[in-house]
């Protein structure tokens, strides 16, 4: 075709909107246009077609090609500013406003263009001085220590950290204070001005890898350390806590690990912090054995390494770091401090009562980062050189110490732990200081007595010969430490039976009497805090007897003073209170259901088969959780939630998770959990842990989010957070009764605003809600439909429904005969609100199926009036755009209908009425039909 035809055909198909079509029939002229003239015309309704396909940068690219031939080209111009308006570039698009005003001063529309830019560059100025004014203004009132009292200085200091919390302000505060400023204010200040810098300075560095070395390598990690542990001043442990965070955002940034999506210009710079994380890993290595440091420092320090030496995953990266951290002494100074965990007013340095438990988190995750047995069998060589160096000083303390050593690498990597214990004389040991007459050496014997019959197929010798070693302890020591540790080892070995009633260790009865022993001890006004957390150990044991669960449950006072424990800083109960309501609840992980023709297999075969007790049957569960809910569990399990997750193991984590999500399954106590703060609590859950605690905690998620107010329960950006937690239960893995919850969740937060309808697509969630559209279960399609019809109200969302290469639009043609009413009001009202915004969308309806005009017509005679309405809004939409469409349309009984609806005078069908006479006047006015005045 020449030149001429093709300009002319993709004119009409620009005015008739096949913007598509017009786009190829410009790129073919242009390949066969042969003067400048030429070129400069297909450039220009080009330029048009990519403006009207929101292909803004290929406009733009085409406008400016158009102005290289002919600069002064109005058209071109004007083009080239609409492109560089909707690509966010508005100095641009203002600057080319104004060359354009220039040569065509009088066109009216070219004046308001300027006008609104300038309004527009105007505000964004205005913002930004403002900003800048702000940052300043604050910055004078912190430094002002002369004139500006303490609160005021405070108060400014908290407008800095709002200011720093977004990257403008960010970037602003950097640029006028600096690394060197925030390092002067942490000398001779406050503690709340302190406290406050050192927030201001973790906002700063958060996803900022520059930001964070500056401020690291002028504030020097030997400061913040010593910050961090400092002793024996006011509000230590909140001082100590904002030094942690800073330090974990500065390496989060240095490794790497958070999101960078607002600071990709920094992606090209490849730079190697090694030496700097070094220095960290060293300097946290330090503190450990530092005898200047505070006990909540040392905790602080434990958890830095927990989260940041091994590898989240395994499979990413090497385990460089944890053997680096071996090999400069790290695991000896971990085992350091746990060696005093039996008594901790005996360390040399301050410790609290979580520390031991939190050397044993750390060790586990350092352990599980190497995978090879030539690594472990490194580490495992490095842990006997020290046990046996204890060991090999022949004192009292140093076996208590080893003794505490090896009762943390069993609670932590157990394998471990039962190597130290295989060691030549250890078990000799360990019976020898259950019978001297010193507490501290029986404790610490017991302690890892207890810990050794975990797997009581590794533990033969322990689990053959404890029980007569416990008993007597028990009945013969005046010590309550070493009594109730003895007991809490009798009830672990009562318990190895597990939830089968046809394997009991001990006499019937007996786990019912030693549960009461361990109740006495919880409920004993006199007992210490020490007693009732390990009675409580013992009962996390116990539970797995359905007996000791019902005579638990129904003892109110026993179940308060346990939910009593949770209240304190001491987050060594938090296995035992979780598993004892884990087990009373029966929300343990079990195996498959045993079919009978499995069972009759073993019993021909003559191995044993498991029996459940009556007790464990589901209503019984369901009615003991219900009562630990009444008694007021919830709480509870919030005040363990809120321990930082870094210092809580992956298993105590999935308990947690499996207690909210029994507790969610009654509609009636979401309110509850909403208001303890169960929301905020289960967040980190949902992100950190194991893959099934991580899902229970989402599902828990999304049952609150379906009820609830999402702002009430997600304050600020927490929503949003919210999600992408969401997304894991629409895997297929998930349960149907997860995914539906989810898709109900996820609706609500969709309702919300902009943001949340946005972060959905962000989250390559689309292709998942479209697959739930098309599944046989009914609710789940009902439920994704629903989540679809509220995307709509996203223009980006209906953007991506105008583009090729899904059938998205078919689908919610098809979903318009289902026979679900809420499923064919969600598709109904989806397909509403597109085609009132949409003109492609419009056009892709009529022909998309065959029964494209079929399900129009059963929609509007639908007997629910809503769906009749939105069925009669499409229409008049789609005639309005498309006037294929309304041809076919007007020669179908859906005309009929309508013509039908316009006369029908029933009061409650007035709106039908009035949708209907609109859509008749479109066919009107395109002379489809003629008007009778009637």
């Amino acid at each position: 075709m020449s030149f001429q035809s093709l300009k002319e055909e993709g004119n009409t198909q620009f005015r008739d909107g096949e913007f598509e079509t017009a786009l190829k029939c410009y790129s073919d002229a242009l390949l066969v246009a042969e003067t400048k003239e030429e070129k400069l015309v297909v450039l220009k309704n080009r330029s048009a077609c990519y403006l009207k396909l929101e292909k803004f940068q290929l406009a733009v690219d085409d406008a400016t090609e158009a102005l290289n031939i002919s600069s002064y080209d109005t058209k071109a111009l004007f083009r080239r500013i609409q492109g560089l308006e909707n690509l966010g570039q508005l100095n641009l698009a203002y600057t080319d406003a104004r060359r354009l005003y220039q040569i065509d001063k009088k066109n009216k529309v070219v004046g308001d263009l300027c006008t609104r830019l300038r309004n527009v560059m105007q505000v964004k100025m205005f913002e930004e001085r403002s900003t800048e004014n702000r940052v300043k203004s604050m910055m004078k009132i912190m430094f002002d220590q002369r004139t500006c009292d303490e609160e005021k200085r405070g108060k400014a200091c908290n407008n800095l950290l709002v200011l720093a919390l977004d990257e403008e302000g960010a970037e602003e505060i950097f640029r006028e204070a600096g690394p060197s400023t925030f390092t002067v204010m942490l000398d001779d200040n406050p503690i709340d001005i302190k406290i406050n810098v050192l927030r201001v300075m973790a906002a700063l560095s958060k996803g900022h890898s520059a930001r964070s070395l500056m401020i690291l390598r002028a504030v020097t990690i030997g400061k913040l350390c010593e910050i961090m542990g400092s002793k024996d001043i006011e509000k230590s442990e909140e001082i100590s806590n904002a030094v942690f965070n800073l330090v974990q955002s500065i390496v989060n940034a240095l490794q790497g690990d958070e999101s960078k999506e607002l600071r990709h210009k920094e992606m090209d710079m490849l730079a190697d912090f090694s030496r700097d994380l070094f220095e960290v890993m060293i300097t946290l290595r330090d503190m450990l054995i530092d005898t200047k440091i505070s006990a909540d420092g040392r905790d602080n320090a434990i958890a830095l390494i927990a989260k940041n030496i091994p590898r989240e995953d395994v499979r990413n990266g090497t385990n460089t770091r944890t053997m680096k951290f071996v090999d400069v002494g790290g695991l000896k100074n971990l085992l350091e401090v746990a060696s005093y965990g039996f008594k901790i007013e005996m360390s040399p340095f301050p410790m609290s009562s979580n520390s031991r438990l939190n050397c044993s988190v750390a060790i586990t995750k350092l352990y599980e980062d190497l995978v090879s047995d030539q690594a472990r069998t490194k580490w495992n060589d490095h842990c006997m050189a020290y046990i046996k160096a204890l060991f090999g000083e022949g004192e009292s303390v140093a076996n208590m110490r080893a003794m505490s050593s090896i009762t943390c690498l069993l609670q932590g990597p157990y394998d471990c732990g039962q190597i130290m214990i295989g060691m030549k004389g250890v078990l000799e040991t360990m019976v020898a200081m259950t019978a001297t007459e010193e507490e501290e050496s029986q404790v610490s014997a017991v302690e890892a007595i207890i810990s050794s019959t975990s797997k009581h197929n590794k533990a033969t010798f322990v689990v053959e010969n404890g029980t007569n070693l416990l008993k007597q302890l028990y009945k013969n020591t005046k010590s309550d430490a070493v009594k109730v540790r003895a007991l809490v080892g009798l009830c672990k070995l009562g318990s190895s039976h597990g939830t089968d009633v046809s394997l009991r260790p001990f006499a019937d009865g007996s786990t019912v009497k030693l549960a009461r022993h361990c109740k006495k001890f919880m409920c004993q006004p006199t007992a210490t805090f020490e007693s009732k957390k390990w009675a409580a150990e013992g009962l996390s044991f116990l539970t797995l007897d359905a007996d000791v669960k019902e005579d638990l449950c129904h003892d109110k006072k026993a179940v308060q003073a346990l939910f009593e424990l949770c209240k304190t800083k001491d987050k060594t109960v938090m296995y035992g209170v979780a598993s004892t309501l884990v087990n009373c609840t029966n929300t343990y992980a079990k195996q498959d259901d045993i079919t009978p023709e499995m069972i009759q297999l073993a019993k021909y075969s003559k191995q044993h088969v498991p029996e459940e007790h009556e007790h464990d049957a589901p209503e019984f569960a369901k009615k003991r959780a219900q009562m630990l809910v009444d008694y007021g569990m919830v709480n509870a399990l919030v005040q363990l939630a809120n321990t930082d997750t870094s210092i809580q193991s992956d298993t105590s984590k999935e308990l947690l998770c499996r207690l909210f999500r029994i507790v969610t399954e009654t509609e009636g106590n979401r309110g509850g959990v909403v208001a303890a703060g169960g929301g905020k609590s289960l967040l980190p859950l949902a992100t950190e842990g194991t893959k099934a605690g991580k899902r229970l905690a989402a599902h828990s998620l999304a049952r609150i989010a379906i009820n609830s107010d999402p702002k009430i329960v997600f304050p600020g950006q927490k929503s949003l957070e919210c999600v992408r937690v969401l997304k894991q239960l629409l895997h297929p893995e998930c349960e149907a009764i997860e995914t539906f919850e989810c898709l109900m969740a996820l609706t609500n937060l969709a309702s919300m605003d902009d943001h949340h309808r946005r972060r959905i697509i962000r989250e390559q969630m689309l292709c998942d809600i479209e697959s739930y559209m098309l599944e046989e279960h009914e609710q789940l399609r009902r439920a994704a439909s629903e989540l679809m019809c509220n995307m709509c109200l996203s223009a980006e969302f209906r953007g991506i429904m105008e583009s090729p290469g899904h059938d998205r639009v078919k689908l919610l043609v098809l979903l318009l005969a289902e026979d679900d009413t809420d499923t064919r009001k969600a598709a109904s009202g989806a397909l509403a609100m597109l085609t009132d915004h949409s003109e492609k969308i419009c056009k892709q309806i009529r022909g998309c199926c065959k029964s494209w005009l079929e399900n129009l017509t059963m929609v509007i005679v639908d007997e629910e009036i809503d769906i009749a309405l939105r069925g009669l809004y499409i229409i008049r939409n789609i005639i309005d755009q498309c006037k294929f469409t309304a041809e076919d349309i007007v020669t179908s009984q859906a005309f009929e209908v309508m013509m039908a609806r316009s006369r029908d005078s029933n009061e409650k069908k007035q709106k039908l009425r009035i949708v209907s006479l609109e859509a008749l006047e479109i066919l009107a006015k395109h002379q489809f039909i003629q008007p009778t005045g009637l």
